[in-house]
């Protein structure tokens, strides 16, 4: 699957509720981590549809935040939906006195394989990263390698 989208019948099969999910609720959050679990992050699936970037987040980045990572990916990608506008490299939100900016996904293009199954590499990640409230300063963040 790494190179979709998917076609054989088991992953299709896998795709599904995904896809389902994306039909009913507009997009998809999800939970994943590298080979050797020593990374997890969460990303959206379903926003490549609309035209838009997927974004991607570490699940140690967002622990302060009520209910964590999954939380927050939800709270962002509701309000951009609703918003109804484009987003990009470089934009800033506030949620709950958290401060995140949308940058380039670092490193590697992460193997997020729902995307990948779903839209092969016909689709851009921005990292969600924790910013201060100064919206110039960026707080460290884990860089979002998965293969």
């Amino acid at each position: 699957m790494l190179f979709g989208p998917a076609v054989d019948p088991e992953h299709l099969a896998m795709l599904q509720p995904f896809r389902e999910m994306i039909r009913r609720e507009d997009y998809g959050i999800v939970i994943d981590s590298d080979s050797e679990h020593r990374l997890q992050v969460c990303y959206s699936v379903g926003l490549t549809e609309k035209g838009l970037p997927e974004l991607i987040a570490g699940m140690e980045d967002f622990t302060e935040f009520p209910q964590g990572t999954p939380s927050l990916m939800h709270h962002l990608v509701r309000t951009l939906l609703a918003r109804g506008a484009s987003y990009g490299e470089g934009d800033v939100f506030e949620f709950h006195g958290q401060w995140i900016r949308l940058v380039p996904e670092s490193l590697y293009m992460a193997h997020c394989d729902v995307n990948l199954g779903l839209y092969g590499e016909k689709f851009s990640l921005l990292q969600v990263a924790a910013c201060s409230p100064e919206p110039t300063e960026r707080k460290h963040a884990q860089p979002i390698c998965l293969n």
